[in-house]
């Protein structure tokens, strides 16, 4: 018998997310995350109406979880200003909203193990092996112990560069990012405003937020994406030509 119906790799938000879903109709759950704590890098800010309208449902709007949320302003499209709640003024989420990728990763997991759900960080995937009834998730610990997890289905919820899915041995039609775009957030920088300003020899922009702190976000041209020293790539299917 497997270990539990649902492994899910990735404690980012779909995979925990998902895990609060599942646990929710009673299904038991399990999550494997690489990293031994939540991550606090600058990453993810805005709420788009849809994303919104999922939350809500879930209860995570309420004063008791993420509570109200910030108006994110008007938006924009490649740079150029865009009124996003334009598409539907009457919608009660209509535009866009701001909330930290890691205060949404903390009330997610919070919804998550309250319901029930394991999230056992410091594991890291190194097999994914198939049977005819179950699968088999082989995890190392940072002490370097090894175990084997059995579970009815596997999600790799574990981003764009899948450990998962290269593992499983599932291709990825497309090409890989030919731009990256750097960003932080900063305190102490006395920087002005700026909105996707286009220099010489690259892009930046800038936005303070209501804590004193700003998000300085910068592109080079010319330069290629970096990769994470412990993430091999993902062979990727060639990109299918026009019909």
């Amino acid at each position: 018998m497997p270990d539990t119906t649902v492994l899910i790799v990735g404690a980012g938000p779909v995979g925990l997310l998902l895990a609060g879903d599942l646990r929710a109709h009673g299904v038991p759950t399990v999550v494997v995350e690489r990293l031994t704590a939540p991550m606090t890098e600058s990453r993810a800010s805005t709420l788009h109406t849809r994303t919104m309208d999922l939350l809500a449902r879930r209860g995570l709007l309420d004063e008791e979880r993420l509570g109200a949320l910030p108006n994110g302003g008007p938006g924009h499209f490649g740079g150029l200003p865009l009124d996003l709640s334009a598409a539907d003024p009457g919608h009660p989420y209509a535009g866009q909203w701001k909330c930290p990728q890691t205060r949404l990763e903390a009330v997610l997991q919070a919804r998550a193990e309250e319901s029930g759900a394991v999230v056992r960080r410091g594991r890291r995937v190194v097999a994914v092996r198939p049977s005819g009834t179950h699968v088999t998730v082989e995890t190392v610990g940072t002490d370097g112990d090894r175990e084997h997890l059995r579970a009815a289905y596997v999600v790799g919820c574990d981003g764009a560069d899948s450990t998962v899915r290269r593992l499983a041995g599932f291709d990825l039609t497309g090409q890989d990012a030919r731009r990256e775009m750097l960003r932080a957030d900063v305190t102490g920088l006395d920087i002005p405003d700026r909105r996707f300003e286009r220099h010489p020899r690259g892009l930046a922009t800038a936005h303070r937020w209501p804590d004193g702190s700003t998000r300085v976000m910068v592109h080079v041209f010319g330069t290629a994406p970096g990769r994470a020293p412990d993430r091999p790539s993902t062979p990727r299917s060639p990109r299918p030509g026009p019909r």
